[in-house]
Formats: C-alpha cells, structure tokens, sequence
C-alpha cells in the first residue's frame, strides 16, 4: 500500500505541473495539432516523469521536465511572429518558478511541523505531506501571480475574484493543518491521504474554473460595448437618412424656390424676398454640420446634438481649441462623444432649475483634453462609478467609453459638484 501511495503521489503532482504547463501555452500560443494530441502528449509527460520519479534521482528529474517543456513548446505551439527562443524561455522561466516554490513548499511545511513540534509522523504520511502541500502553493502562486504577470489577453482580474482566490487558499491550509494534526501521533490514515488528493484537484480546477468564469463574464460585457456602439453608428445612420431626404426634398424644389425669390424681386417685393430665403435657409442650417474641428464625424455629432439640445430647451456652449482629433478613428469619435452626449442630455433635460451643457476641447503637452459639463440632479455612485437608472442591460455606456479611451492610453475623470456634473478626458495623441 505505501509504495502505490508513493506512485499515487507521483502521479498528481506530474499531472497538476503538467496541467498548468499546458494551460499556460495553451492560453498564449497556438495550437498546431487537434485537441485529442495535446491530451496524449500530457499523458505521456505524466507517465515519464512518474516513471524517473521512482529512479529517486532529483537532477534527472529536473533534466527530464525542463527537457520535456522545451520540446513541447517548440513542436506543438506557434505565434504569428514566430519568436521560438523567446516562448522556450517563457516556459522554461515558469518550470523553474515552479521547482522553486515546490522546494519552498517543502521547506514550509519543516517548518510547520516544527512550530507545532510535530516529529513523529509515518514515513508514507510524510512523503504524501510533501507531495500535496508544494503543490497546492504552486497552484496558487501560478492562478494568483504568474497568469497574471504573463497573460496574454487583456481580461482584467476582479476584485471578486481575488477573494475567492483567497478564501481557497485559507480552506486548504486549514484542511492541511487538520491533516497534519492527525498525523501528528504518528498514524496511518489513507482517508486522510485521499483528502489531500482530492484538496489538490479541487484546488486546480475552481481556480481555473474561477478564472474561466471571470474571461466569460469580461468578454460578455465586451460584446455588449460592441453591440452599443453597433447601435450608435445604426441611430446616426438613420440620422443621416433622413438628412439626406429632407436634402433631396429642398432640392427637388430649389428650382421653384429660385423662381419664386426671382418674381418677388421683379414684382419690388424685396422684403417678402429676403424673408423667403432666409426661411430656405433655416431649412437648410440643421443640413450642413457646422465645422467645430477638421474631423467631420465630430462635426455631424455636435451639429445633430445641438439640435437636440436646442429643441429640448437645454442652452449648450461649444469651446473647441485648434486641435487635431485624426487619430482618433470614426468609431470611437461616436462611441465617445455619442454617449457622453447623450447622458450629458439626459442629465440636463431631468434636472431642475438652469438646464445646460458646456463642451470644451482643447490640447495640452501632446494631450487632447476634452470637458463635459452640464446640470444634474443628484447622482448615485458605486466604486467611483455613477450608478445608472437604466435598468439591467443598461447604462453601458461608459464602458463603451473607456473601452475606446483605453486604446489612445487615455483616461476617464468623472465627478459631481453640487448640481453640477463633469466629464474629464485625456486622449493621448
């Protein structure tokens, strides 16, 4: 029974080091062969190093694993830009991180067990210890710090998740301690044993799990921004349609508008005249964009939201410097001042008393600075975050916004005066 424990013990801890592995390149490189490959090739690194373990020859092992790792990530794995030297040493740098807290591990348990004044433990017991106990530190230094640190996507840790992270990791040292406990007289205990087995599986897979859960809720939320700003560009779409109807109708009839201001000269009539074309060109004023900047999607945007605020009765103030907005591409022009706009809007027209929204742009050291401020009623925050009264599946908008602000390393103030709110952004051109 004790050598199949050792076995046993082998076993999990190849498995759970060549799990990692394999989920580290899997999530920062890609694939040459089908699944069902990479499953075979993970189980014939288990078995070889299972079967050197049993030689009792440390340098051998290492020699075997950093062997091993160094031909995996360079037959099976590839990039775009293929940087072969770079991605053995990334593997090879997380192997030796590894070894290192599993000797660390190790180390911490002595030292447990002799702060507990814990000596008389069976030998089997022992060696089942120090094979579970570094391996559950390596799982958490490698979910907690190296994916991290080495993460190839852009899906950002959550605070939530961190504290289940944390939470796992205070039930497992307790369970181990419990173990050690019973250890401690020096019996033999096989349950015991299998309950650290199951701790380490349990431990590898919730945090991956975890980890999974987070990337789907984050790439959730990103389909949503995109979905926004589909909508954005589809309402300005519509927009410019009916622009471009009513242009056609007053064209259609400029002829009989000529015409028309022509006889009522003819007829001294310049009076009735000059009343004429002005009213053609009230008409025409909502159709041509006023040019505020030398970007003409800006241009539609603040044209059509004047209007908007104009017929909603909330006074606007346009301040825009001779600054550049090319870098800034089409779509994150209306996914950025499209929402801010709108809440700006929103805010104005439901609060009480004076009912304003002042723009200003501007340029400081290479910074495009850009300040929304308009009248509000009291606004609810959370996490220094305003709260929407959207409903749910709403109120995405800033995500939108600091999603495209994100790309130009820029930055989001949001804040509240009294009655007054402000929207500060920095654009890095």
């Amino acid at each position: 029974m004790d050598k199949i424990l050792h076995i046993l013990c082998s076993c999990l801890n190849s498995f759970v080091i060549t799990a990692i592995l394999f989920q580290f390149m899997n999530s920062r490189y890609k694939k040459i062969f089908k699944r069902n490959i990479y499953i075979l090739i993970e189980t014939i690194i288990v078995l070889c190093i299972v079967f050197i373990n049993s030689i009792n020859n440390s340098l051998l092992n290492l020699a075997v694993w950093f062997g091993a790792v160094g031909i995996t990530v360079y037959f099976i794995y590839y990039e775009d830009k293929d940087k072969t030297l770079r991605r053995i040493l990334e593997c090879e740098a997380l192997m030796f991180c590894m070894t290192v807290c599993e000797s660390l591990g190790v180390i911490l348990l002595r030292w447990i067990l002799q702060a507990v004044n814990v000596s008389d433990i069976n030998a089997t017991m022992l060696h089942c210890l120090e094979a579970t106990f570094p391996t559950i530190i390596i799982i958490f230094f490698y979910y907690m710090i190296i994916s991290r640190l080495m993460k190839k996507s852009t899906v950002p840790y959550s605070r939530v998740q961190y504290i289940i992270y944390f939470i796992m990791l205070g039930y497992s040292f307790i369970n181990m301690l419990v173990i050690i406990e019973i250890f401690a007289q020096g019996q033999i205990n096989y349950l015991c044993t299998i309950n650290m087995g199951c701790i380490v599986l349990a431990d590898l897979y919730l945090l991956y799990f975890v980890k999974m859960a987070d990337e789907k809720n984050y790439y959730e939320n990103q389909v949503k921004v995109l979905e926004q700003q589909a909508n954005i560009q589809y309402e300005y779409y519509l927009t410019q349609v009916k622009k471009y109807d009513k242009t056609v109708q007053i064209l259609h009839d400029v002829k009989k508008h000529i015409k028309a201001i022509e006889d009522l000269y003819t007829a001294d009539q310049g009076g009735t005249a000059s009343d004429y074309a002005n009213k053609i060109r009230d008409l025409l004023k909502p159709l041509i964009p006023v040019q505020y900047t030398e970007n003409p999607i800006l241009n539609i945007l603040l044209t059509d939201k004047e209007t908007i605020m104009k017929d909603k009765g909330i006074s606007v103030e346009i301040k825009i410097d001779n600054v550049s907005l090319d870098f800034v591409e089409p779509i994150d022009v209306t996914t950025i001042f499209g929402n801010l706009l709108d809440n700006a809007i929103e805010a104005a027209e439901k609060a009480e008393g004076n009912k304003y929204v002042n723009i200003k742009i501007g340029s400081r050291h290479q910074m495009i600075i850009i300040s929304i401020e308009n009248s509000c009623d009291i606004v609810k925050w959370k996490n220094d975050f305003p709260i929407s009264r959207k409903g749910k599946g709403r109120g995405i908008g800033l995500l939108n916004v600091r999603s495209s602000i994100d790309k130009y390393d820029g930055s989001l103030k949001l804040k509240q005066d009294n009655k007054k709110f402000v929207a500060e952004l920095f654009l890095n051109s």
